[in-house]
Parts: structure tokens; sequence; C-alpha cells
């Protein structure tokens, strides 16, 4: 279709991470579809060092700005964490993403011609 859907489940960690987001990249490159529909529920998330770290697992699974990221991470005690990491990652011009607390408004915005 017009996005890709991906949920991530367990433990947020830096090996998990790398592992996630290759994965995702392959996906979006295979299908050829850079919009990234997210939902994330993890019982811990990374650790700051680790999400200072998202700007390298993006490079090294090859995601760039081309990319568009709708993300909603379910957990409360670990959405902070998540804003982090997208916040480094915009900060550093990596990818282009935004947070959501809803399933819906994540889809509308990830399909908006904006």
């Amino acid at each position: 279709g017009d996005y890709l859907h991906v949920e991530v489940r367990g433990i947020g960690n830096y090996e998990n991470a790398v592992s996630f987001w290759q994965q995702v990249a392959q996906a979006c490159e295979t299908h050829q579809c850079f919009k990234v529909l997210g939902e994330q529920c993890l019982i811990d998330s990374v650790t700051t060092l680790e999400a200072f770290d998202h700007p390298a697992i993006f490079k090294k699974a090859g995601i760039t700005t081309k990319y568009k990221f709708a993300w909603v991470d379910k957990n409360p005690r670990t959405r902070e964490t998540t804003q982090f990491v997208y916040d480094v990652l915009a900060s550093r011009s990596i990818s282009f993403g935004k947070m959501f607390n809803d399933i819906n408004l994540a889809k509308e915005w990830l399909l908006s011609k904006g």
C-alpha cells in the first residue's frame, strides 16, 4: 500500500535496535515504500547513551531523510525516551518523523501530502 506498518515489542537495547532498524530498512527497500507507521510497546527502553547512538544505527541501516516515520509508543514509561531518540535524530537531520499517542492520527499525518 502507501505505507509499511511495523510493530516492535520486547526489550529496548542497542542490539535489538540495530536488528530492528536493519529489518525496517530492508523491508522499505524491498517494497520501495519509505513511509513507516510504527507501533511500539517495549518492556524497557534504550539507555540515554544508546539513544545518542541512533544516528549511527540509522546510518548503518541506510535510513536517510527519504524515510518518513509516524510513531506511536504505547508504553507511557518508555514514551519520553522514544521522544528523545526522535529529537536526537531530528537534530542531526537523519530522518523525518513525528511521535503520536493515537495510531489513527499517526496514520493520517503519515499519509498527508505536507
